[in-house]
């Protein structure tokens, strides 16, 4: 963190609005690079084979099989992840980080076993009739990467080695628009080839980077299994990434908004089309929290809780902890004013968007709702965010247990009322967490001198 830091204040301290510009470049860079580069190169691949498939919706079937390939892979590999890098923070903190390597190949092993089982049987007894055994296998084993990657693409996120991560996602996905040409002409089976051997090139450019930097004798354990301080992470980390998925899923397999594309897996004409749009909104709030986090409330954090370990006065200790909680504050409020501003400026542009890119307005008002709930989620997310830097891990399990079962559940909801109410459960949904998210960081830090010092006597 101290190396990104430091750019971002070396960047900041010419002022102006240049300054500023570069600052929330560079943030997007490192916070949305890797999603943006992988969502472009899948639009170019589509744009670009439009012209070489024999059958075109075949296109359509590659683009609903990646989907599902990531909503589950994400959704399985959450129980693991953010578990596994807080034990693995905790063990560089203590200075054991010869314990960093085989307990992250223990955690990949597990995942990777799991998902290729899981998908196995899922590929070959349920997926290969529709297809055929050459894409099943491709599927199986792009599932199989996949769930390794998440593993490790949270490690080195938790290590804030976002530079690499940016660089590697570059390079795989470039790989996987240039085999995208090459076996374009072998169909569904070539498009899933070119995608699995680019997750792989990924998924070797980060485990490597890993293995150049750490040190162990151990080549595997699974001593992260045996910690039972933060379970909750567990929970917290698949209920999260269920939430994320939840109203999708709905949208997908009910008989009202579905539509068959490859077997069992469905998509939706109506609802895949606005959220994947407002989804690409968001950035500019993902790269203000990633800005306010790493540069301002970093800063304060560490320094007030420096003041505390090394016995600086009352007076001193009460001066940082206000100036935290105003820090606090400023990412929340500071992450939804940008963009919310953004947001504004897409409404008063949608119809010439839509007409630009031949959408059809249709699409308009689910579209403004589905961007409404995009924009709040990134609230959403630094809300917990912040609950994981001040220890409260059962505060962020709450908030993403409303956010999930009120997805689910609204969802559901706004179908059985009809397509006047889609997009709503959503929406409302991330509303509800944030309500209680801010209720209990709120609570916190109004009496964050007391978990302090209850914590460190």
């Amino acid at each position: 963190m101290a190396g990104i830091a430091f750019e971002l204040k070396k960047i900041l301290r010419k002022r102006g609005l240049s300054a500023v510009v570069a600052a929330f470049g560079y943030s997007f860079a490192l916070s949305s690079g890797p999603y943006f580069i992988t969502i472009m190169s899948l639009i170019l691949v589509n744009f670009f084979a439009y012209s070489f498939v024999e059958r075109r919706e075949e296109l359509t079937q590659f683009q609903v099989a990646v989907t599902h390939l990531v909503a589950f892979s994400l959704i399985l590999s959450g129980f693991s992840t953010l578990y596994l890098i807080r034990f693995l923070a905790d063990t560089i903190f203590l200075k054991r980080t010869e314990s960093i390597i085989p307990n992250m190949m223990g955690a990949v092993l597990i995942n990777m076993s799991v998902g290729f089982v899981l998908s196995f049987f899922f590929s070959m007894f349920v997926l290969a009739p529709h297809t055929g055994y050459l894409f099943a296998m491709a599927f199986n084993f792009s599932f199989t990467v996949l769930m390794g990657l998440w593993t490790l693409n949270t490690i080195l996120t938790g290590f804030k080695s976002y530079k690499y991560i940016l660089f590697s996602y570059a390079v795989s996905y470039l790989l996987f628009i240039a085999l995208s040409f090459l076996l374009v002409y072998f169909g569904l089976f070539g498009l899933m080839s070119a995608f699995a051997l680019s997750n792989s090139l990924l998924f070797s450019l980060l485990i490597s980077y890993i293995l150049r930097n750490y040190y162990s004798n151990t080549l595997l354990s699974f001593d992260f299994l045996k910690e039972e301080k933060y379970r909750n992470l567990i929970i917290t980390g698949f209920i999260y990434n269920f939430g994320l998925w939840a109203d999708k899923l709905v949208f997908w397999y009910n008989p009202n908004t579905s539509t068959p594309a490859l077997g069992p897996l469905n998509y939706s004409v109506v609802y895949d089309i606005p959220i994947f749009l407002a989804y690409l909104s968001i950035a500019p709030g993902i790269s203000a929290m990633f800005l306010k986090v790493e540069w301002e409330f970093a800063e304060h954090y560490d320094r007030y809780y420096k003041a505390v370990k090394e016995g600086a006065t009352l007076d001193r200790i009460y001066l940082y902890g206000d100036e935290l909680i105003r820090a606090a504050r400023r990412v929340l409020l500071d992450t939804f004013r940008i963009q919310f501003i953004f947001s504004i400026f897409v409404v008063i542009l949608q119809e010439p968007l839509f007409t630009l890119f031949k959408l059809p307005k249709v699409y308009i008002p689910l579209f403004n709702i589905l961007l409404l709930g995009t924009s709040l989620q990134v609230v959403l997310l630094s809300l917990v965010a912040l609950m994981f830097y001040f220890d409260r891990l059962k505060y962020a399990l709450y908030t993403t247990a409303v956010f999930a079962v009120s997805n689910l559940t609204l969802s559901l909801l706004s179908i059985h009322l009809g397509p006047y109410f889609y997009g709503y459960g959503f929406a409302v949904s991330v509303f509800l967490s944030i309500a209680v998210g801010v209720v209990l960081l709120r609570r916190f830090l109004h009496e964050v001198h007391y978990y302090t010092f209850m914590h460190t006597v």
